[in-house]
C-alpha cells in the first residue's frame, strides 16, 4: 500500500482498507496483462475491448489501463456456467502448476491445506477450485453442478406454457413473489413460476424515510424525494407513475395474506435489499398470517460468481432461479418481529436504537451487517462525508478524471465493503458534490450521451482532497445541499448545527 493511500485510509480508520487494496492490486495486475494482450493484437483481447467499452467505437480509440481494469473488475461479476469436465481439467492443470511452483498457482494455495506444493494431490487442487467457486468442497461443487443441470433440463423439456401448468414450481399455493426491483421477474417466468410478482423499487437507503403509517405522508414524502432526485435520469412516464407505484405496493402488502396462500421474499445481503425486507416484514407483523406461508430466498453468494452483488446477476440463468427455489426457508415470527423493529428504528430521527439492533445477539446477521453499513452513510466524524461520498472522492483522487459510470463500477467491484447502490443512486450522491458553490468535484466536460452515467467527465477538486485528508468538514461549509435533502432513514442532517455522525473509532453513532 502506498504511503499516500495508507495515510488517508488510516486517518479515516477504514477497517477494510487492506482487503480493498489487495483487490485493487490484483485487478491492476490482471488489467496490465489484458492491455498487453490487446497491444499485441490478441484477437480475444481486442474483441473484449471493442464489444464492451463504449469508447471503442471511435476509430482512433486507444485503450487505457483504467479501461482494462474496469473490464477485469466487471468480469468477476459475470456468473459462470460451471462445467464438471472443464473444472476437472482446471484441477489437473492447477496441480501441475503447483508442483512446478508456478507463482500464480502458489498464490491460489489455500492455507487450510497445510502442506507443501510438491506433496499435493489432485483432491487438493479440486478443493482449491471448489473454494474459488464459492463452495466448501469438491463434493458440494459436483452436487451444485448436477442440480443446475437438472434444473436446466427441466426448463428445456417443459412446454412454453409451463407457467400455466400444474407442474409449475409454485403451483401448490397461490403465491406472491416479492423482490426489490424487477430484475428477476422475467427469469421467474422463464423458469416456469406462475405466481404474481410485486416489485418494490423504493430506494430506502436514500432520502427521508418515515414510517408507512401514516400512509399519505409516507407516499407524499417518498414521491417528492424520488421525483426531485431521480427525475432527470428516469423516463418521464415512469416518474409520473411514482405515486401510483408506491400506493399499489402498500395496497398489496396490506392485503397480501388475504389474497395469497404463500408470500415469498427474494433478497440478498446488502442494505438496499435488507431495508426493503424490513419494510415488508414490518407490514407482515401487523397482519394475520394464520392462513399464509411466509418464506424467503436469502443469499449472499452463488457458485460461479466471484464478486456476488445480488440475485439480479442471475437473471440470465433461469436454472439458477429454479435452484434457489429449493433453498427457500420459512420466515419465523421472530424474524418478522426483528425486521419490524429494524424498520421502526430506521425511520426514527435518532439512530441509536438502530445501532443497538446491529449489536444484538441475533441469528439475523445479514440484516445486522446491512444496517451497520447503512449507519456508515451518516456523516463521519472529522470530515462530515458519508462512506459513499468518501469512497467516491477517494476513487477520483487515486485514478484521476473519469465518468460516473467508471466510479460506480470501481465502487461496486473494489472499494465498497458492502455495495448496495444502483447507478442513479450514485448520481444523486455525486451531483450535490459538483453543483455546490464550493464543489468537491468538478465537471470537466459534458457529453450528449443517453446514458446518464456517461454524460459528464469528473475530477476531484482541492476541496475534495482536503475533505479526504480531514482538513475540512463538509457540514461546516455554507454551501451544503438543502437540509431536507439529506437523510439517513429518519435522521435529518443539516449544515452548521449538531448532527448525528458515524464514529469509526467507537463504531457507533454519536451526536456532535
Amino acid at each position: 500500500m502506498s504511503k499516500t493511500i495508507s495515510s488517508v485510509d488510516e486517518r479515516l480508520d477504514l477497517p477494510f482498507s487492506d482487503s480493498v487494496e489487495s483487490v485493487r492490486l490484483k485487478h491492476q495486475q490482471q488489467a496490465q496483462q489484458l492491455l498487453d494482450a490487446y497491444n499485441k493484437g490478441d484477437p480475444h483481447a481486442v474483441e473484449k475491448f471493442h464489444r464492451r467499452v463504449p469508447d471503442a467505437a471511435s476509430p482512433d480509440y486507444k485503450p487505457s489501463l483504467l479501461h482494462a481494469r474496469l473490464l477485469v473488475a466487471s468480469d468477476n461479476t459475470i456468473p459462470r456456467r460451471l462445467s464438471l469436465e472443464k473444472l476437472k481439467k482446471e484441477s489437473k492443470d492447477l496441480l501441475k502448476q503447483l508442483k512446478a511452483a508456478a507463482p500464480e498457482a502458489l498464490e491460489r494455495l489455500d492455507p487450510r491445506l497445510h502442506t507443501k506444493a510438491a506433496t499435493l494431490k489432485l483432491a487438493d487442487a479440486q478443493y482449491i477450485i471448489a473454494r474459488e467457486n464459492g463452495l466448501p468442497s469438491w463434493a458440494k461443487l459436483k452436487h451444485h453442478i448436477a442440480a443446475m443441470s437438472d434444473a436446466r433440463e427441466h426448463i428445456e423439456r417443459s412446454p412454453s406454457s409451463l407457467s400455466s401448468s400444474p407442474s409449475s414450481p409454485d403451483a401448490e399455493y397461490s403465491t406472491l413473489h416479492i423482490r426489490c426491483g424487477n430484475d428477476i421477474e422475467q427469469a421467474l417466468l422463464s423458469a416456469g413460476f406462475k405466481g404474481d410478482f410485486l416489485e418494490i423499487s423504493n430506494p430506502f437507503p436514500q432520502g427521508h424515510v418515515p414510517h408507512f403509517d401514516a400512509l399519505e405522508a409516507f407516499i407524499q414524502i417518498r414521491t417528492t424525494f424520488l421525483t426531485q432526485h431521480y427525475g432527470s435520469y428516469v423516463p418521464e412516464d415512469r416518474m409520473q407513475n411514482t405515486e401510483a407505484e408506491i400506493r399499489n405496493v402498500e395496497d398489496v402488502l396490506r392485503h397480501a395474506p388475504e389474497r395469497y396462500e404463500r408470500i415469498v421474499l427474494w433478497y440478498e445481503h446488502d442494505a438496499f435489499d435488507q431495508l426493503s425486507k424490513a419494510y415488508v416484514l414490518a407490514h407482515l407483523a401487523e397482519l394475520n398470517l394464520d392462513n399464509a406461508l411466509v418464506e424467503c430466498i436469502q443469499i449472499n453468494s452463488f457458485p460461479g460468481v466471484k464478486k456476488f452483488i445480488g440475485i439480479g446477476q442471475l437473471s440470465g440463468m433461469p436454472e439458477a432461479i429454479l435452484t434457489l427455489w429449493s433453498q427457500r426457508q420459512a420466515i419465523s415470527p421472530a424474524m418478522i418481529a426483528y425486521g419490524a423493529r429494524c424498520w421502526l428504528a430506521f425511520t426514527k430521527d435518532d439512530p441509536l436504537e438502530l445501532w443497538r439492533l446491529t449489536e444484538e445477539d441475533t441469528p439475523f446477521s445479514d440484516m445486522q451487517q446491512a444496517l451497520k453499513r447503512m449507519l456508515m452513510e451518516l456523516p463521519w466524524t472529522g470530515n462530515g462525508l458519508s462512506l459513499t461520498e468518501y469512497l467516491s472522492l477517494d476513487i477520483l483522487a487515486r485514478e484521476g478524471e473519469m465518468r460516473p459510470g467508471a466510479i460506480f463500477s470501481l465502487l461496486m467491484t473494489e472499494s465498497d465493503p458492502q455495495p448496495f447502490l444502483g447507478d442513479i443512486m450514485l448520481l444523486a450522491i455525486l451531483r450535490p458534490l459538483w453543483e455546490a458553490e464550493h464543489p468537491a468535484i468538478t465537471v470537466l466536460e459534458e457529453f450528449p450521451d443517453k446514458n446518464p452515467m456517461r454524460q459528464t467527465l469528473l475530477s476531484i477538486t482541492d476541496l475534495g482532497r482536503s475533505l479526504l485528508e480531514k482538513n475540512t468538514n463538509l457540514l461546516t461549509l455554507q454551501n451544503r445541499q438543502p437540509a431536507d435533502d439529506r437523510h439517513v432513514g429518519g435522521v435529518h442532517i443539516s449544515a452548521n448545527k449538531k448532527n448525528w455522525h458515524w464514529n469509526p473509532i467507537l463504531s457507533k453513532p454519536v451526536f456532535e
